[in-house]
């Protein structure tokens, strides 16, 4: 029977959601969960493969069991086998041609920047901390120059899975909270690194602090798209500042 289940975690402990060699992963415990109650090797399938640090709201996974449960059941006993960073939220079964990555519609990863001088010990996990002036009106202009589909290669690596580096982004909703800016990109898909890279990017525009973007002529978000050079846009932004917070079938 293959079940679909709905998993929150946080990230902070882990090399992201992929096995790895020596490495804890959330993969790994959710694996490692379903084999102790299934009695036989378990492989988990996830709707994006988070990195290390990374946090997830409405991660998506499947996987096959060799008997059926009652859905309720099933959760209670995966979630007694997993550490407390990580919980399944809701199961259900669902046909045996469903895959979590494949047939998603959309996802919408969220970014949190902190903007007062001293950082709050409890967003210390969870935003990134920037204590520096921040035109938010620009930033919330620059921000919705990736709405659309564009070619998004300068904001990726190129050792990244995917052969076509086209994504469509639907809608990019920035909000502040006092000191807290949350930024949602909702999308068709996203590269390795692109949330990361586009808020650093965003940064950056907003500072108009690299010397590189003078010499290269670049003075907006559209002129880093329609480069697509990754040395050019510069560094992501740190990966705990971000959560996937929701995947859409």
């Amino acid at each position: 029977m293959r079940y679909r289940a709905t998993i929150a975690y946080e990230g902070t402990a882990y090399a992201g959601w992929q096995l790895q060699l020596n490495q804890p992963t959330v993969q790994g415990e959710v694996s490692r969960a379903l084999e102790m109650i299934d009695g036989a090797p378990v492989t988990a399938d996830a709707a994006g493969r988070t990195d290390a640090g990374v946090h997830a709201a409405g991660q998506v996974v499947s996987f096959v069991l060799r008997r059926s449960w009652r859905a309720d059941q099933l959760c209670r006993a995966i979630n007694g086998n997993l550490p407390r960073d990580i919980r399944i939220l809701e199961i259900d079964p669902v046909a045996a041609s469903f895959h979590p990555r494949f047939d998603a519609r959309r996802k919408t990863y969220r970014y949190q920047i902190f903007t007062a001088r001293i950082l709050s010990p409890f967003w210390r996990r969870y935003a990134l901390h920037y204590p520096f002036a921040l035109d938010y009106e620009r930033f919330v202009s620059d921000a919705s120059r990736f709405v659309g589909r564009h070619d998004f290669r300068g904001f990726t690596v190129s050792s990244g899975e995917s052969r076509s580096t086209v994504r469509t982004i639907e809608a990019v909703d920035v909000q502040r909270d006092r000191e807290m800016i949350r930024i949602d990109f909702t999308g068709d898909g996203f590269l390795r690194y692109q949330v990361r890279t586009m808020v650093g990017a965003l940064l950056d525009i907003n500072r108009d602090r690299h010397r590189r973007f003078v010499e290269a002529g670049i003075e907006s978000i559209d002129d880093l798209i329609r480069a697509r050079d990754r040395q050019l846009v510069g560094t992501s932004a740190p990966a705990h500042g971000l959560t996937l917070m929701k995947v859409e079938y």
